[in-house]
């Protein structure tokens, strides 16, 4: 469980650490910048119930959790969408769609390789029960 918090807690900084090295480093404070804000807006908003979901159906696979992401991502470009005016849409509207989408899919990759990559937690279904069939059953069939 601690490396699926890490996991919420970790995966939009890393999408967005190369925005805080020397070419693109600005003089403000780093948490401020409004990239970590529609992150971790959207992680809390649509990333965590999405995942809560995938692990009740044990959806875990590394292109089940990219996808979840993908679309995750998706929900955010459209909210962004509805909250802009139309101009800003017509004018940069496919170049946010794809950044946003592709950032989706580093950061579902990214989350799947820290919180469920080889995980023992969320390895798979519990096989610990195997019936053994007596005698008696197996004469009756």
């Amino acid at each position: 469980m601690l490396r699926l918090f890490i996991a919420i807690i970790l995966t939009p900084l890393l999408l967005k650490a190369p925005y805080f090295i020397p070419p693109y480093e600005t003089h403000t404070l780093w948490w401020l910048r409004p990239e970590l804000f529609f992150a971790y807006s959207g992680m809390v908003l649509f990333g965590i119930p999405l995942i809560f979901l995938f692990i009740r159906k044990r959806w875990l696979k590394w292109w089940q959790v990219t996808l979840g992401a993908t679309l995750a991502a998706g929900f955010l470009v459209t909210a962004y969408f509805l909250l802009t005016n139309w101009q800003h849409f017509l004018q940069s509207g496919l170049g946010i769609t794809i950044y946003g989408l592709l950032s989706g899919v580093i950061s579902g990759l990214v989350f799947w390789l820290v919180a469920f990559w080889r995980n023992p937690r969320f390895a798979g279904p519990n096989n610990s029960f195997k019936p053994n069939l007596s005698a008696g059953a197996a004469k009756s069939a």
